[in-house]
């Protein structure tokens, strides 16, 4: 019993933590997501997601927008939730999508609703990450995807990060073995993975809370970023990479359906 307590406070404090950090909209995180040269590489980090017009998409954790925003070139019907109302609000202004508020591990939706479902940045940032796994589990359709990216604990520039931002020390636990595993055991077969973006500096150095985005805009910039990169991809080992991205398929019968 005395070893209990310490693991709810510890829970407690994550979570309040994580609501203080995050439960303002941002328009400057926003800006930075969709616009200029960072919006790009934002959209890029996204992959080839398509969708067959009047599939349902659904993103658990939108904040502002900028995703869904960046998604909008598919015919899908867009939605999207957040724990935190104006950040919902403004999303749904922003990215001209359906969005609610909900807790991402009780979803207010029927199972099988949607044919695709993102989660982006968030499973480090839940007291209980395996939980809304089985949430983007029970709510796709059979044969629905599930693309899930998150930073790489093991990249130095994401590391940095977590020192510098309390609210994202839960990044500690974010390694390509273990989310690979919260994914096996909610019974979705994993389809794809891989290491993306080997150094992302720019996500320092054009960042609206800490950085300059302006930077962005300007052409020099943007060639010493392409020329970082392409030399970071055959120089570090891409177990360092930044993020991490995985595609996974809700089988559609057997375990789990």
């Amino acid at each position: 019993m005395g070893g209990k307590l310490p693991v709810r406070r510890m829970d407690t404090e994550f979570v309040e933590r994580q609501r203080q950090h995050w439960q303002e909209a941002d328009p400057a995180h926003f800006a930075w997501q969709t616009e200029s040269y960072s919006g790009a590489l934002e959209a890029r980090l996204l992959g080839d997601i398509r969708a067959e017009p009047g599939q349902r998409l659904l993103e658990i954790g939108c904040g502002e927008g900028g995703n869904l925003f960046n998604l909008r070139r598919l015919p899908a019907i867009r939605f999207g939730v957040d724990f935190s109302r104006k950040k919902a609000q403004f999303a749904r202004r922003a990215s001209q999508a359906l969005t609610a508020v909900a807790d991402a591990a009780r979803l207010p939706f029927s199972d099988d609703a949607f044919d695709f479902v993102l989660i982006r940045d968030v499973l480090h940032h839940v007291p209980d990450p395996a939980g809304v796994i089985a949430e983007a589990h029970r709510v796709l359709a059979r044969g629905g995807r599930l693309v899930v990216i998150e930073p790489n604990a093991r990249s130095p520039l994401i590391l940095l990060q977590a020192a510098l931002v309390p609210a994202e020390r839960g990044v500690l636990r974010s390694t390509a073995a273990a989310l690979r595993q919260r994914l096996v055991d909610a019974h979705l077969d994993v389809v794809a993975e891989d290491h993306q973006w080997p150094l992302p500096i720019e996500r320092v150095l054009l960042n609206p809370r800490f950085g300059v985005p302006a930077l962005g805009r300007r052409a020099f910039v943007k060639l010493a970023f392409a020329a970082v990169e392409q030399a970071a991809r055959h120089l570090l080992p891409r177990a360092t990479w930044g993020y991490l991205r995985f595609e996974a398929l809700k089988p559609r019968q057997g375990a789990g359906a």
